[in-house]
């Protein structure tokens, strides 16, 4: 595996790192302020500490802009990385609300490189050096028919390599993983009572959707994919609420490459792969004095071909921890996360990501 600094010293990161962040809102009041004051642009740092990826340091620099008083502000972010393992990620992020509310856009960009040092590659007992060549590019557009209701059309495109030599890109070859060129487009409908956008104290939030991936459309296998998300939160005291998800991506004829990975926190997407996943995860938001606050976040996660592969312990995977978070701007909701999350057989991550996982 690559080489990763020792516990504490992450710990020591990951709060610094977060202190960091509030001092550089010192010019600004410790209690939240009126959206009036806000400013628009930020800049908050990243680190992500796992197995994979070894050690990540980066940033994201954001703006803010309210289209009109009925509508949630929307984000416009620019965020990079990089590694000790020589790895690298860029995205560009746009999440738009406008038209009194009536009209939602998400568009993603994401380029990077990814080198991966395994002692045991996907349970195959072989060592493993490869490099993951990710582009992708995708968005979503959802216009309101109804209280409460959305509905939208998506479409995403990826190239997606896995470079390796000898036995291993055999092996890789063997099993068809060695990448996927892939285009698709599908339908999404979303109901959506949240009393906020990004950080909500109460309401629901369901999401279901498709993506038909298909050589027509430019890409390399015919296969599907069927996502759905619900979330509900619920607001037990002044500072204090409790937030938990049900979510699901099951696929139809994908190549493996287009399979399901676990999107639990403690775990590296990518390194254990099945046909389908299901997660339940609950996160606990605690909101100290000013912009600090508490989080502890748990959850289970299955990946399967048939649910009766969830009976079996292998295919189930734990997740459970926490940290702190920082409110960066109080009207948009945009929050800072510094945390440690411990899965099973090893897997953990040190993350200081933007917004909450749900």
């Amino acid at each position: 595996m690559n080489s990763r600094l020792p516990v504490w010293t992450l710990l020591w990161i990951c709060g610094g790192l977060l202190m960091m962040s509030g001092s550089a809102f010192s010019g600004e009041s410790a209690e939240p302020e009126p959206a009036a004051k806000e400013k628009p642009f930020f800049v908050v740092p990243l680190l992500t500490s796992n197995p994979k990826m070894s050690t990540s340091l980066g940033g994201v620099a954001g703006y803010l802009h309210q289209f009109d008083s009925e509508s949630t502000p929307s984000m416009f972010s620019l965020s990079g990385t990089y590694s000790d393992s020589d790895s690298a990620l860029a995205a560009v992020f746009a999440q738009m609300f406008f038209d009194r509310g009536r009209q939602r856009l998400n568009a993603a960009l994401v380029n990077g490189r990814v080198n991966n040092d395994y002692d045991d590659f996907l349970g195959s007992g072989l060592p493993a050096q490869t490099t993951d060549k990710v582009h992708t590019v995708g968005g979503r557009y959802s216009y309101r028919v109804g209280p409460h209701w959305f509905l939208g059309i998506q479409a995403m495109a990826s190239n997606y390599v896995i470079e390796a030599e000898g036995a291993v890109e055999q092996a890789l070859e063997t099993i068809g993983l060695t990448g996927v060129d892939s285009v698709g487009l599908g339908l999404a409908a979303e109901l959506d009572s949240r009393d906020h956008k990004r950080n909500p104290k109460s309401g629901k939030h369901l999401i279901f959707g498709n993506y038909a991936y298909r050589e027509d459309f430019g890409g390399s296998d015919d296969y599907d994919v069927y996502r759905a998300n619900f979330a509900s939160y619920h607001s037990l005291a002044e500072r204090y609420v409790l937030a938990w998800q049900l979510s699901g991506r099951w696929t139809e004829q994908a190549p493996i490459s287009g399979y399901s990975s676990i999107a639990l926190r403690g775990y590296v997407r990518g390194m254990q792969l099945a046909p389908n996943s299901t997660h339940f995860a609950i996160d606990n938001r605690i909101r100290l004095k000013g912009r600090f606050g508490l989080t502890i976040y748990g959850g289970v996660a299955c990946l399967y071909d048939e649910m009766d592969d969830c009976s079996d312990s292998n295919n189930v995977y734990p997740s459970f921890g926490g940290g702190a978070s920082f409110m960066v701007r109080e009207q948009a909701g945009v929050v800072l996360r510094a945390e440690y999350i411990v899965g099973k057989e090893g897997s953990d991550g040190f993350y200081v990501t933007l917004n909450n996982p749900f």
